[in-house]
Formats: C-alpha cells, sequence, structure tokens
C-alpha cells in the first residue's frame, strides 16, 4: 500500500479504516489498547470486567468483515481516488482467551495502559498464521468452548505456533449461528471430512474430501488460498 499511495493518501485510508474499526470495537465494549501501525490491538474485560467477553468478541470481528466489506464498495465508488490494491483491502483477525496480566506499563516517564501474557504473544501468533490458511478470523480453543453454540466454526486442526511447545486446536470463525446455510453446510461437512481423513494419514481420501470442499469456498478478490487449497497441498506433500 505504501507504494502504490503518497503519504498523505495512506494516512487518510488508515485513519477511515481505523475510525470505523475502532468505533465497532467501542460498540461492543473492548477496551483499545493501542495502534500498532496498521494493526489494532484490544482486550475485554479490563477496567471493567465482562462475563460473556468471548462472545463479544467474536461478535466485533464478525462486524468489522461485514464493515470492511461497505469500506470496499465505497472505496470502489470512488472512482480513480484509489488503487486496485485499496478495493480488495483484506484484513486479518486473531482472537483468544485466557488469564492475563492488566495494567501500566512502561518507563518513570510514560506509562501505557496495556496487557502482557503468554495468552496475548498467542493471540498475536493467531492473527499472523490466518495468512497463511487464507482466512480473516482465526480464534484458539478457549473461545471455541465458550461460544460453539453461538456462531459457526471451522476446525483447522492442531498446530504448534511459535514460541510454544504444545500444541492448541485453532478454528476458523465462520458467521453467527443464524446465518448459517446450506452452501456453508456443505462446506464444514466435506472439509471436516477430510480432515478427519487427514489426521488418519489417508492422503489419497484427504485430497478429493479437500476437492469437494473447496468448490463451495468463498472465492472473493483478493484472496489468495483457502484452508481447503492449504490442506491439499500439504496432503500431496505428505
Amino acid at each position: 500500500f505504501s507504494e502504490k499511495l503518497d503519504a498523505e493518501s495512506l494516512l487518510k485510508l488508515l485513519n477511515e479504516y481505523l475510525t470505523a474499526m475502532t468505533n465497532i470495537l467501542i460498540d461492543n465494549k473492548g477496551t483499545l489498547d493501542k495502534y500498532i501501525g496498521d494493526a489494532i490491538v484490544a482486550f475485554y474485560g479490563a477496567p471493567i470486567q465482562i462475563d460473556d467477553h468471548e462472545y463479544l468478541a467474536c461478535k466485533t470481528a464478525l462486524s468489522m468483515n461485514r464493515k470492511l466489506d461497505e469500506l470496499r464498495v465505497k472505496w470502489k465508488s470512488d472512482g480513480d481516488k484509489w488503487p486496485e490494491i485499496v478495493h480488495n483491502m483484506q484484513h486479518r483477525i486473531g482472537i483468544n482467551a485466557g488469564n492475563i496480566v492488566v495494567g501500566n506499563m512502561g518507563s518513570e516517564m510514560k506509562l501505557n495502559y496495556t496487557m502482557a501474557g503468554d495468552q496475548v504473544n498467542l493471540t498475536a501468533r493467531l492473527e499472523s498464521s490466518a495468512k497463511q490458511l487464507g482466512i480473516t478470523i482465526q480464534v484458539g480453543e478457549n473461545i471455541y468452548n465458550q461460544v460453539k453454540d453461538k456462531f459457526v466454526f471451522r476446525d483447522l486442526g492442531k498446530v504448534i505456533v511459535v514460541g510454544r511447545d504444545q500444541s492448541l486446536n485453532v478454528y476458523e470463525l465462520v458467521c453467527d449461528i443464524s446465518e448459517n446455510n446450506k452452501e456453508i453446510s456443505d462446506l464444514l461437512e466435506a472439509f471436516h471430512e477430510g480432515l478427519s481423513h487427514y489426521h488418519n494419514q489417508d492422503w489419497d481420501k484427504a485430497i478429493k474430501s479437500f476437492q469437494i470442499s473447496n468448490t463451495f469456498e468463498d472465492n472473493f478478490e483478493g484472496r489468495k488460498t483457502n484452508p481447503s487449497l492449504v490442506f491439499i497441498e500439504r496432503s500431496k506433500k505428505f
């Protein structure tokens, strides 16, 4: 983006995006920690305790996706104001839950009200690794276990993230349970069947199932891959 936009235009674009996303965060009782470049760092449950923080975090992420869809339409309607890369802007979100430390951290000169801990680092890994799978929202098992009856998830199996010895199960947050439809159900049924074959090391059956699920994937503009394609390639390598 920085290559294709002058500094003033880039700043205007970022401010428009960050304002829209931060408003959604605040409306859902989230606490803004900081901006790191074009990234938003946020948490729930501090300074005021919130009981349903897992639900609110997932609701926030899905609302952010819908807002980005609206922004893309708006940017396209602006004509030649923005290059095509802006029209197809993507973002990624990692969500996790666990015990963390929240408080004023920094130096004697300047303090920030922020968070720290192993679960914070893990959440950052969930965001970054979502890119490899071609998904928008990746959540940890602590989130999934709390809200699996309220949202639709895709099981992505166990992974070992950088800096951790133990594996954990990760999931794609697909949609609210009220938005589930036959196409999503068919996608998840074929994908989860493929994942079962994959874990049993039956690579040929896994590939066939993932090829079926791939026909149901939402291959929108700007999406370079998807979980079905990723697992097809992994199965072929094995």
